[in-house]
């Protein structure tokens, strides 16, 4: 990441908060949206701000467990300009008892979320005495041995950082993207699709290529999610937010499409209901959809310190 030239793909998902961690039936008709631009992705802001609500008001089924979902939950109430709420609060005083066990050697990808976290919300990432940037800007061999979900985190915090993306993350990214995975996972090939729009390299068009086969395999009616499970939020959330980036004109449009769909399954209380039918389930599902509400926002742009485009080395 040599280079940092702004990125394109910069969406304006709420106000910029430079100090943000100190301080339902389906078939709703959608509120008016306000389009980012002609054609693109819309911005819906009210809807978005409903299930922030929904979010903040269920504090308990997002805090009581694991980091990584309550990461998600921050970056879902800084998309929704709802940095005010108590359990923004919570989850900032989590990162400082939860987080330096969660940002390890063995979980970089988990250190990259942190760190794409705290730069969306202002933060520096050295946050209450913890360098949650060091394991990702070091990029332990191990790192390329977990999984690819955490490698395309890696990629989008060192695009935040302005960072250049290391050679044998490049390699370990495309290698995944081009070769057959184990099974399924559109969410992933989603979110990498994402990690690679903000690289300069003419290496990445084949794993692009690759990654947008398979998803056109996902593809169900307006929407996407694994194959013989039917559509799902989570998975359309991450599968449009990559395809409006790294899609040709046609998939842009299926990503566009794909957001309408979003939309349409917010419940009467501001909630969605992914795949897990569990309170922690709702809750994941509502958390990872409301980015994509604004202009198809993702862990690249939302908040501040947005993705530039970076060089390999």
């Amino acid at each position: 990441m040599a280079v940092e030239a702004t990125t394109t793909c910069k969406r304006v998902v709420g106000p910029v908060v430079a100090a943000a961690l100190m301080v339902g039936a389906v078939g709703v008709t959608a509120a008016p949206a306000q389009a980012a631009q002609a054609s693109g992705p819309a911005d819906y802001a009210s809807q978005a701000g409903r299930a922030a609500d929904y979010i903040d008001g269920h504090q308990a089924d997002l805090t009581k467990g694991k980091l990584g979902p309550e990461l998600d939950g921050a970056l879902a109430l800084i998309s929704a300009g709802k940095t005010g709420a108590s359990t923004f609060t919570k989850i900032k005083n989590d990162i400082k008892t939860k987080g330096p066990s969660y940002c390890t050697s063995k979980n970089v990808g988990g250190c990259a979320k942190v760190t794409i976290t705290l730069l969306a919300a202002g933060e520096s990432t050295t946050f209450e005495g913890t360098d949650y940037a060091k394991q990702v800007t070091s990029l332990p061999d191990s790192a390329l041995k977990e999984y690819p979900t955490n490698q395309a985190l890696d990629m989008i915090a060192l695009e935040r950082l302005g960072k250049p993306i290391p050679q044998k993350l490049l390699t370990a990214v495309t290698e995944y993207a081009t070769t057959t995975p184990k099974w399924d996972d559109p969410d992933t090939d989603g979110l990498t699709l994402t990690a690679l729009s903000h690289v300069e390299s003419p290496d990445k068009q084949k794993a692009v290529t690759s990654l947008v086969k398979r998803l056109d395999a996902d593809k169900q009616g307006g929407a996407w999610g694994p194959k013989g499970q039917g559509p799902s939020v989570n998975t359309t959330a991450w599968v449009a937010a990559g395809l409006d980036r790294a899609g040709d004109a046609g998939h842009k449009a299926q990503a566009v499409a794909g957001q309408t769909w979003l939309v349409k399954q917010q419940q009467t209380d501001g909630s969605f209901t992914g795949s897990v039918k569990t309170p922690a389930g709702k809750m994941m599902a509502t958390t990872q959809v409301v980015p994509a509400l604004r202009q198809l926002a993702s862990y690249d742009t939302v908040g501040a310190s947005q993705a530039k485009m970076v060089q390999v080395h």
